[in-house]
């Protein structure tokens, strides 16, 4: 027998296709596309958050008065400069739209869901809530994505980027289930850290920032986030320049990333300028954060609270004993600028509760980095490397299905759509509007063949005069009925605090609330009934001037207490003055 070795046959390969594509190589040019076991998981947790977020009732505040400022503009096809739906505004507070582009998009993907239902006006309306919620649950799950992809360029591990948005999602559980212009910014801010993930800013970066500024500023006012994102790089990078922990210090001019830092922090201010009002902008910006009525009656512009009591000041708490207890276990110091984030934005949700969703991206960035070293002193036995490969990328496109297979629009597309009641929320004043609007519809609750029988022979068949509802409830009647009909809504700083003062006299039912509600007109009260006991006895004492057509105060049926509705109409109309 010969010693010699046997000639190699080259098996045939299966998986190799085009021009030397292997599937089963690690190494084959397709190789950097697969996926590892995080990305798996990941991509499910993504999948999933969607399908969740479909689920959520269409909150009745924050979406409707935008939807209609949407709907004004497609039909005007001109920007407003006006307050377009209600009388009371009187000029004194200047009117800004912020919104131009998420108030488009807001509508247009209404009334293509309103346009693809077929059926009455019920059922159109219910095929547009369908479109926005499925438009909040894809702005929330991109958001989650771009943070991934953030996390994971700026850690270098990809099991520790999806630590850093579960952590998001814990720190913003609770403004999930809100749709608002402020979602598209969440957006914007995720897609912001992205470049700012990198070890140095590029020049393409630079123009990227800039134009998404541009965008922002004319999506929703909160572009000045990213501002001081830049700004406290910027001042991080100096102190870095002029204190540095090894060697000379460094003229910041001289330093690169000083350079870039500044001309991108320049960038997006003359970005955010290409808006409808220029640079004046930033001073209207600054005039609406001012606003006495927002500061001093949202819960979201007041301070945190800082109690023994349950709270948001717990998690905000926690979050930064973590961060100051990795931070002593890493041996990566924490970079000046990440530190001076930190503190812009902490310092910035303790004054204002709105500061909270920044936060809760800004905290996570900070830690990945930290924890991504921690977890480097791991033994391989405990946290083995995940094997980018072929199988798993099929395994996460097939798991991704499979869970938005549980999506609300996966069911509405099987099913149909869904009932109205299950689509929005139980605080949602769409059976008195459409009763308004419609009178010759049927009632579709018990109360409202009372409210038609008061209609017929007191209003000649048909409401006149103003609502007086309260912001939140206000906003679903003025995208259903305004301008038609007088009605106060959500947009607190479109008016004078003036306004707002008179109108919570009202709300308390203190001294002179009767005074005000014939100053306006107001033949129709639609409020939260929990929040208004001492209005709702004043009101019962005149059962000849008032009747009480819902009151769901204590209800069992509604959960939260912001669904429960005060409805009363004032028995014979007053002419509005």
């Amino acid at each position: 027998m010969s010693d010699a070795e046997p000639p190699k046959i080259e098996p045939e390969a299966p998986n190799q296709v085009g021009a030397g594509f292997d599937f089963a190589d690690p190494n084959s040019p397709l190789a950097p596309y697969y996926l590892r076991t995080t990305h798996v998981v990941a991509i499910a947790f993504l999948a999933l958050i969607f399908v969740v977020n479909t689920m959520f009732p269409l909150w009745h505040t924050d979406v409707w008065g935008h939807v209609r400022y949407g709907q004004w503009m497609v039909e005007n096809r001109a920007i407003p400069d006006r307050e377009p739906f209600c009388p009371w505004w009187d000029g004194r507070q200047r009117f800004t739209q912020f919104y131009t582009i998420s108030h488009l998009i807001m509508y247009g993907v209404y009334a293509v869901g309103a346009a693809l239902a077929a059926g009455d006006d019920l059922a159109k309306f219910t095929g547009g809530v369908e479109s926005l919620r499925g438009l909040h649950a894809l702005l929330v799950a991109l958001r989650y994505a771009l943070l991934y992809l953030a996390f994971g360029r700026l850690a270098r591990n990809w099991s520790v980027a999806f630590v850093g948005i579960v952590a998001v999602v814990l720190l913003d559980l609770s403004n999930m289930a809100v749709f608002r212009p402020q979602s598209f910014g969440q957006v914007f801010f995720a897609l912001a850290l992205i470049p700012l993930s990198a070890p140095i800013l590029s020049r393409r970066a630079i123009v990227g920032l800039s134009i998404l500024t541009a965008i922002w500023a004319n999506t929703h006012g909160s572009y000045l986030v990213v501002h001081g994102l830049l700004f406290a790089f910027l001042a991080g990078r100096i102190a870095e320049c002029l204190f540095p922990a090894e060697g000379r210090a460094v003229a910041p001019w001289r330093d690169l990333t000083a350079r870039r830092l500044a001309i991108a922090l320049a960038a997006v201010t003359v970005g955010a300028c290409l808006n409808p009002y220029g640079a004046g902008l930033y001073s209207r910006t600054f005039e609406m954060t001012r606003h006495p009525s927002l500061v001093t009656a949202v819960g979201e512009w007041q301070p945190l609270s800082f109690t023994m009591g349950p709270g948001w000041h717990w998690p905000f708490l926690a979050s930064i004993a973590i961060l100051a207890g990795l931070a002593l276990a890493s041996r990566r110091p924490i970079p000046y600028g990440t530190l001076f984030a930190v503190l812009l934005f902490g310092v910035g949700a303790c004054i204002q509760n709105r500061m909270v969703i920044w936060w809760a991206m800004v905290l996570p960035w900070a830690l990945v980095p930290l924890l991504a070293d921690v977890a480097e002193r791991i033994p391989e036995r405990f946290a083995p490397t995940s094997v980018p490969s072929l199988r798993k990328t099929m395994l996460a496109v097939v798991l991704a299905l499979a869970i938005l297979n549980w999506s609300g629009l996966a069911e509405t597309l099987r099913s149909g759509l869904p009932k109205l009641q299950d689509a929005v929320s139980g605080g949602t004043p769409w059976p008195v509007a459409r009763q308004i609007a419609h009178p010759d519809k049927p009632p579709v609750a018990d109360w409202q063949t009372e409210f038609q029988t008061i209609l017929d022979r007191n209003y000649g068949g048909r409401f006149r005069g103003a609502i007086l509802a309260t912001p939140m409830q206000g906003d679903y009647l003025m995208w259903s009925l305004a301008p038609d009909v007088p009605v106060t809504y959500a947009h607190i700083h479109l008016f004078h605090p003036d306004f707002w003062d008179e109108l919570g006299v009202v709300g308390q039912g203190n001294a002179g609330w009767w005074d005000i509600v014939d100053k306006y007109g107001v033949n129709l009260m639609v409020m939260e009934a929990e929040y208004c006991v001492k209005l709702l006895a004043e009101i019962r004492k005149r059962p000849d001037v008032w009747k009480v057509l819902l009151d769901e105060t204590g209800s069992t049926d509604k959960v939260q207490k912001l669904n429960r509705q005060l409805i009363v109409v004032r028995i014979h109309p007053i002419g509005t003055r």
